[in-house]
């Protein structure tokens, strides 16, 4: 059977200011901008908007070196008109229905944690721990970490898995 879905494009996050949601996403986490636009005249109703045109302003990002057109990006987007709803967060609890998480993958998680620590108004869930994820005949080590970004969207960034010393299911 043919899958019918080729590919994730992009996932899509709303912020209440793009210039500061990009400071972080480009400067912190080294995504770059592949294609930003400004408008009063988006389609409203194709974005889930009861109203024919809105007004939005949003940059799509992918990680460096990444391919345009081959990785999935992350389309951030600041609604201007009608603006963007701000709540305390985004989620107060990660059972909502909907993309509550964002997965990422970096080269070294220690070296992404002191990054992403030292950035203003990140929220450390929880420190880089190692996961032992148990296969028949072949253990892995993954290590991860969770954080809030600073409009308080949840992302976990884990290493590449390493094989793992110990028993075997």
């Amino acid at each position: 059977m043919n899958a019918l879905v080729k590919k994730l494009l992009h996932v899509c996050i709303t912020v209440p200011d793009l210039d500061q949601a990009l400071k972080f996403y480009r400067d912190v986490l080294g995504f770059v901008s592949t294609f930003e636009t400004r408008t009063d005249k988006a389609d409203g109703k194709l974005l889930g908007f009861e109203q024919e045109e809105i007004g939005l302003y949003a940059h799509h990002v992918m990680t460096v070196g990444a391919q345009h057109g081959q990785a999935t990006e992350i389309n951030l987007v600041e609604f201007t008109n009608p603006t963007t709803a701000v709540d305390e967060n985004p989620y107060s609890m990660m059972n909502h229905i909907g993309i509550t998480r964002l997965a990422m993958l970096v080269i070294n998680a220690q070296e992404a944690y002191d990054k992403v620590r030292a950035y203003e108004g990140v929220e450390i869930v929880c420190a880089p721990k190692d996961i032992v994820i148990r296969e028949p005949g072949k253990n892995f080590t993954m290590t991860w970490f969770s954080f809030k970004d600073p409009n308080g969207v949840f992302i976990t960034m884990t290493e590449p898995p390493k094989p793992s010393t110990g028993p075997t299911q």
